[in-house]
């Protein structure tokens, strides 16, 4: 059984070890080809499958694996006032970089519009207001678009499950670090704790939700810290099992057959809130990586859209808006031709995209999908680059600053956290 692979450098300081469940990273890169897709608004056959229309169901995916891997690097880590503050500078260095500069490309562009209205362009939508208000920006920017303050999605749609995620980071550190302090006594604390919140949360989540698991800028959190925590608890069984020596390759193959099946069917029914339970099957059978499909994912180019997976999924919308929806509606005032309609349209990334493109025939609209998907990889391989890893790098070194610090005040030494590919 093959479960990770370990690497090892030394520095004067200290010796970091860098862990990656492979064949997950890769169905990350998948997954968040899926969820673009799903926001694609150009009528196709692709886009018409059911499978496609309930991708967004692959950001339960996200949360269990992100749940997973954080436990698998960090759950060990969280014991200490040092520990809990190395790790919330890390998770925010993972996510705040890429988030700021996406949400400033869409800010430029609306003052572009704005510029454009002041000389007599009309839109949809006045710029600045609406989901691109301004006062939306000072909520984007302290990761606050999932709590219900904001009344729709805002700026980049799909940045309410980054700020999500990365609440949901802090309260799983808080849960060990009160686990580890002050219920030390007490057996089994910390899973019992996680447990209660687990339910309380999938409680609300079910309770109040009014399209299925399909929450976003109102109960996001809620649906977040349930998928995390299932993802934190499919780990503990792993872990209890990865002693094992089997072949899982019926599994994988009746995995992938279940995940299809489902997603299918599922859609915003209540069936939908079983998701992140599913998905935790997906994880749980690929983390031993001994089947036939893992061996197919273990390439070069699966393990290159997982580690751009997190651009991938941060970019999709601004594409979509810009490079998608905009030419279009370029295109139908130069030509007088309606390319747009908003019959059968979903309005899953708000605003100007409640409308769906009908480009006609078969051929033309899947080579625009074609070239949405190299394009968006194309820019999230760039953002990886010139984003993505600085942004984590300044935080790593801040991190570190904060380790040294508590280890001078007489506080315990700490290990540095491995750094670990994250969810989105």
């Amino acid at each position: 059984m093959k479960s990770t692979t370990t690497n090892k450098t030394t520095s004067p300081q200290m010796e970091e070890t860098k862990m990656h469940f492979r064949v997950l990273d890769s169905w990350r890169g998948v997954a968040a080809l899926l969820v673009a897709i799903f926001h694609l608004n150009v009528l196709s056959a692709v886009y018409s499958l059911d499978f496609v229309r309930n991708a967004y169901l692959f950001v339960d995916f996200f949360f269990v694996l992100s749940g997973f891997v954080i436990t698998h690097s960090y759950a060990d880590r969280l014991g200490t006032l040092g520990g809990l503050g190395t790790f919330a500078i890390r998770r925010l260095g993972r996510l705040w970089p890429l988030h700021v500069v996406v949400l400033l490309a869409f800010v430029i562009v609306e003052g572009a519009k704005a510029v454009s209205a002041a000389r007599g362009a009309s839109f949809y939508y006045p710029p600045f207001t609406g989901a691109t208000s301004l006062h939306s920006i000072l909520t984007n920017l302290a990761f606050a678009q999932s709590f219900g303050v904001e009344q729709q999605l805002t700026w980049n749609p799909p940045s309410w499950s980054i700020c999500a995620e990365f609440w949901t980071y802090l309260i799983f550190a808080a849960a060990f670090f009160i686990a580890a302090t002050w219920l030390r006594r007490i057996r089994f604390a910390t899973e019992a704790f996680i447990v209660a919140i687990l339910i309380g949360s999938a409680s609300i989540l079910i309770s109040f939700a009014r399209h299925g698991i399909d929450a976003t800028y109102d109960l996001g959190l809620a649906r977040c810290i349930y998928g995390f925590l299932v993802g934190h608890l499919t780990y503990r069984l792993w872990r209890a099992a990865s002693h094992i020596k089997f072949s899982t390759g019926l599994l994988e193959v009746g995995a992938l057959i279940a995940v299809t099946g489902y997603v299918s069917v599922a859609g915003r029914t209540e069936y939908s809130f079983l998701a992140p339970l599913v998905f935790a099957f997906v994880v749980f059978v690929f983390a031993f990586e001994s089947g036939p499909v893992s061996r197919l994912m273990l390439n070069k180019g699966n393990a290159w859209l997982g580690r751009i997976s997190y651009s991938i999924y941060m970019w999709q919308a601004f594409i979509i808006f810009n490079f998608v929806d905009r030419p279009i509606s370029m295109l139908e005032k130069m030509t007088g031709h309606v390319f747009a309609t908003t019959e059968g349209a979903s309005s899953a990334l708000g605003g100007e995209a409640g409308k769906l493109i009908v480009l006609g025939g078969h051929v033309v609209p899947i080579l625009v999908t074609i070239l949405f998907v190299g394009f968006l990889i194309a820019v999230a391989s760039v953002s990886y680059y010139l984003i993505e890893k600085p942004g984590q790098e300044l935080f790593a070194g801040l991190a570190r600053w904060l380790r040294d610090r508590f280890a001078q005040d007489g506080g315990r030494s700490l290990n540095s956290a491995p750094s670990v590919g994250a969810a989105r």
